[in-house]
């Protein structure tokens, strides 16, 4: 007994004990890392899920509104027929002739709205090609002008007159400044103004910068770094999937350009998309169009 008292026997247990207590931490780290990397991967196939299922339902609303967009069409149609008869009677010199006209504009605006709501909600394949940014924003305001008006948006532009052309394809713009109109929209409850300006971005000439701003609510600080991220919104439940900036990044990165946020609390947000151009220039001025 004496023997296995012995000091060297004590420090033979001790080592043992230690070399125990050694392997028994490796595997507890080990095990958490583990249960780490199991919560990321959950977390990821979450989000991988999610985005599936949100990819279905914008398919959805995609096969909703091309059908809407149809069937808005067989009555425009016969309204339009009906108009252009009725002119064909009538004298130009008769009171009701001017009515007729104006109500032949706003059909032909419809259909026109209606044309642009069955392009934005088609698949296509991505097709680049040579864009005017002007004439694509003008688009997408139109699309949104009754919802601007509706929420006594006022429309301010700041558009040079010598504008590049860009090489993009229309669609995704448009999906670009569509969501981003709707967002300066929602951020602005009951008046404000809605400020688009496109101007060069550099001394060369070799990029042009777009500038979205809005009087809204702006965006907290603490917010401010993640609205870029996938699912992220400051809007209250059913009000937003999260995915409108995250995807512009997207698109204006497969653009080669880049898109930056600046919010101040209770002021407003400016959001910049800057964009390589062609060499190509356009000289026409825009007329300010009926729903500013």
């Amino acid at each position: 007994m004496l023997d296995k008292c012995s000091p060297e026997n004590l420090k033979e247990a001790l080592e043992r004990s230690e070399n125990y207590r050694q392997e028994l931490d490796e595997t507890n780290r080990g095990i958490i890392a583990l249960t780490l990397e199991l919560e990321k991967k959950n977390e990821e196939i979450s989000n991988m899920s999610q985005q599936v299922w949100q990819v279905a339902k914008m398919a959805t609303m995609g096969e909703l509104s091309a059908s809407i967009a149809h069937e808005l069409n067989n009555p425009l149609t016969t309204i339009s027929l009906r108009l252009e008869g009725l002119m064909e009677q009538i004298p130009s010199n008769d009171p009701m002739s001017k009515t007729l006209t104006i109500i032949t504009q706003e059909v032909e605006r419809m259909a026109h709205l209606v044309k642009n709501l069955l392009d934005f909600s088609r698949i296509h394949t991505i097709e680049f090609s040579t864009v005017d940014l002007r004439e694509e924003i003008e688009r997408s305001l139109e699309l949104v002008s009754y919802h601007l008006r509706k929420k006594n948006i006022k429309v301010e532009r700041d558009i040079a007159i010598k504008t590049p052309y860009i090489h993009a394809d229309r669609q995704q713009l448009r999906q670009v400044f569509l969501n981003l109109f709707t967002n300066a929209s929602d951020a602005m409850n009951n008046s404000g103004v809605l400020t688009v300006s496109i101007r060069n971005g550099d001394t060369c000439g070799e990029s042009i910068l777009v500038e979205i701003s809005d009087t809204g609510c702006g965006i907290a600080p603490e917010n401010l770094s993640r609205v870029m991220e996938p699912f992220f919104s400051t809007k209250g439940e059913g009000k937003g999937t999260g995915l409108g900036l995250s995807i512009c990044r997207r698109i204006v990165h497969g653009h080669r350009g880049s898109l930056n946020i600046a919010s101040e609390l209770n002021k407003g947000t400016i959001i910049s998309i800057l964009l390589p151009v062609t060499i190509s220039y356009n000289h026409t001025q825009l007329e300010p169009d009926s729903y500013q």
